[in-house]
């Protein structure tokens, strides 16, 4: 795992503007899951006392078996090194619509759900053409 300082001020949002004051990236994470064969990137969010981290499911990870990693990332997020409240994992919309509706239902069955990024951005119903959000309370 690769934990590098977040550089200021924080990076903009696809929408083009920035987070809010109250929000910013705090660390920069790659996760490399050996078992499964696949690389997840993210970063970690604080705003006031919540802690979330995003992880990007991209075309390299959708499809591939995620059992392992996606039980490293929720023991990760929960850790004392981290220690979040949520995980938010960003699904590639780009990817094979199969694969991407196999990975949303599954998911669903362990437990997140679909969000937006809100809480975040500080921005009514704030989407993604590129990446479709999950988040579960950790």
């Amino acid at each position: 795992m690769s934990r590098l300082p977040t550089p200021l001020p924080s990076p903009p949002l696809s929408s083009g503007g920035y987070l809010p004051a109250e929000c910013s990236v705090t660390e920069w994470v790659e996760i490399y899951d050996y078992a499964g064969g696949v690389r997840f990137r993210g970063f970690v969010t604080r705003k006031g006392v919540e802690v979330t981290l995003f992880i990007f499911f991209d075309q390299g990870v959708i499809g591939k078996d995620l059992k392992h990693g996606l039980m490293a990332l929720l023991e990760l997020s929960g850790s004392s090194d981290f220690d979040c409240s949520r995980l938010v994992v960003c699904l590639d919309r780009s990817s094979d619509t199969e694969d991407l509706k196999d990975l949303t239902r599954d998911l669903g069955w362990v437990g997140f759900e679909l969000t937006t990024l809100e809480d975040w951005a500080g921005q009514k119903n704030c989407i993604s053409d590129t990446w479709l959000f999950l988040a579960i309370d950790v």
